[in-house]
């Protein structure tokens, strides 16, 4: 200014210069103002909140820089910010219930599907299970039911008739139970013989 005595110059500062963060005071200010009409905002909730979600965003940002680093890349992909927050616990916990697009999932193999090296050949441990014997039941001494026949009830088949007449031949044909051979039976039974002959030579 002139040398008449009036104010000097002063360089305007932002209010995240002012409190030495990175993210914007200002801008969290307005969207703490959303949606929250009745309430009374402080000037140092922006501030904090600024300081707050930078800490967070280092924190990602550093591990995820290391995972893309193991993989050789040189590119922060959605898959690396995947793999820090999944294997840092913390981070885990407080986004357990976040989606990363494109982040797939990590990387892990169940124990046995390995296989496992013996005699210089792979071999897979498989536990085999052998079915226990049941106890038996007891068999039932139920007698086979007979088969049914076609026709109408009452009436029996052709071949049912011939297999009782068959059967009534031979029961007639046979001696009955009663009966008991002797020497007596025998000797007549063969002196009957003997005068059969003879009287046919005759």
């Amino acid at each position: 200014m002139s040398a008449r005595g009036g104010k000097k110059k002063t360089t305007k500062l932002s209010r995240s210069a002012r409190a030495g963060v990175i993210f914007p005071v200002g801008r969290m200010m307005r969207y703490l103002r959303t949606g929250t009409y009745k309430y009374r905002i402080s000037m140092g909730a922006p501030v904090y909140m600024a300081a707050v979600i930078e800490y967070l965003a280092a924190e990602i940002l550093e591990l995820a820089g290391n995972a893309a680093r193991d993989n050789k890349k040189g590119r922060i992909t959605p898959r690396h910010i995947k793999l820090a927050v999944a294997n840092d616990e913390e981070l885990n916990q407080l986004l357990r219930g976040v989606t990363i697009a494109n982040g797939g999932v990590l990387p892990r193999i169940h124990p046995e599907l390995l296989s496992k090296k013996r005699g210089g050949r792979l071999r897979v441990e498989t536990q085999v299970t052998v079915p226990e014997k049941k106890p038996g039941r007891p068999k039932s001494s139920k007698k086979p039911t007979p088969k049914k026949t076609k026709g109408k009830p009452g009436r029996k088949s052709k071949k049912n008739v011939e297999n009782d007449k068959e059967t009534a031949a031979n029961h007639s044909e046979e001696e009955p139970a009663g009966r008991r051979w002797s020497p007596e039976t025998v000797s007549r039974s063969s002196r009957q013989r003997t005068c059969s002959w003879d009287r046919s030579f005759l």
